[in-house]
């Protein structure tokens, strides 16, 4: 499975493959023509590799490539062993390029989120984010939600798509459709419109009160604004 496709002025989503549960097939397919880049975050690249798709950048830690052999003697910072990684990838496919990002501070997906920013691309969906642990899907929240200001990033899966609501947020659905505004941790002054629940003004917190499985009212446009801290939201995928 290879990917191919025409990009025009940095149009298209960059998309970053973790290493959580795979989506299906066919999901993957879509994803990958409409993606000018694909990076895979460390512990995915072999998976991808498995099912022969074209990556162009493998980027993190590097501890869990090649079913983490080389993870120990990364962490201890022997340098056999990253070149021993190095030689890993770059044997594995022509022409992937290695990012070398051990930061500990900061995830794997973080990185490359910011990898991305600061080369330019605007936007990126992410994939097999879900998993393998709850830890690694908390956590990728939080690399939404910390996401360079001004960047477009959304988490899919199979029928869901979540992502960092910007501050005055409209878009169409339909009616019935099942939306959840998630806050992280917080989310200040939060108003919708065309809701089945809606939200005049009011504070959304983590563990106390949060905006899961709502309503669009009827076909036509949701408005969502807040005034400050970080809202989520899950929708339906559409491709």
């Amino acid at each position: 499975m290879s990917h191919h496709v025409v990009v025009r002025d940095d149009q298209e989503a960059a998309l970053v493959v973790a290493n959580g549960r795979a989506c299906s097939p066919e999901l993957l397919g879509q994803l990958l023509e409409w993606s000018p880049l694909v990076v895979a975050l460390d512990g995915a690249f072999d998976r991808l590799m498995a099912l022969g798709v074209k990556v162009d950048v493998v980027l993190g830690d590097m501890d869990s490539v090649g079913g983490g052999l080389w993870g120990p003697a990364l962490k201890a910072g022997d340098p056999a062993a990253l070149e021993a990684v190095r030689q890993h990838v770059e044997g594995a496919q022509d022409g992937v390029q290695w990012v070398y990002a051990p930061d500990q501070e900061a995830t794997d997906l973080q990185k490359a989120l910011q990898w991305l920013w600061d080369r330019g691309h605007r936007s990126a969906q992410v994939l097999w984010g879900n998993g393998p642990g709850p830890d690694h899907f908390f956590g990728h929240l939080h690399a939404l939600a910390t996401a360079p200001a001004g960047m477009s990033v959304g988490m899919l899966e199979e029928e869901s798509r979540t992502f960092r609501v910007p501050k005055e947020f409209s878009k169409c659905y339909g009616q019935g459709e099942r939306v959840s505004l998630m806050p992280f941790p917080a989310a200040f002054s939060v108003e919708t419109e065309n809701l089945l629940f809606s939200l005049k003004g009011e504070d959304l917190h983590a563990g106390q009160r949060i905006g899961i499985s709502n309503q669009v009212l009827q076909n036509g446009r949701v408005r969502i604004t807040y005034t400050d801290g970080c809202l989520l939201m899950t929708e339906p995928l559409r491709l």
